[in-house]
């Protein structure tokens, strides 16, 4: 899942939102957020699902299956 730690790291940056401001979206919490983007901690299916809404991005381009 690197590279889904990869693109969640540059959707949040591109979109110009915080961690912080991201995890109170969707309910989580900033550290766990951090964890994602870190590598330390891999989200659920589920919870990819519910970033991949949020965000607006395919599940194929956050974890490297598609480029587009």
């Amino acid at each position: 899942m690197n590279k889904f730690r990869e693109r969640f790291k540059q959707i949040l940056e591109e979109k110009g939102i915080s961690q912080n401001a991201f995890a109170k979206r969707i309910g989580m919490s900033q550290g766990v957020i951090n964890n994602y983007c870190t590598g330390k901690r891999e989200p659920s299916l589920d919870t990819l699902v519910l970033i991949s809404k949020e965000l607006g991005e395919s599940l194929d381009f956050l974890l490297g299956v598609s480029d587009y």
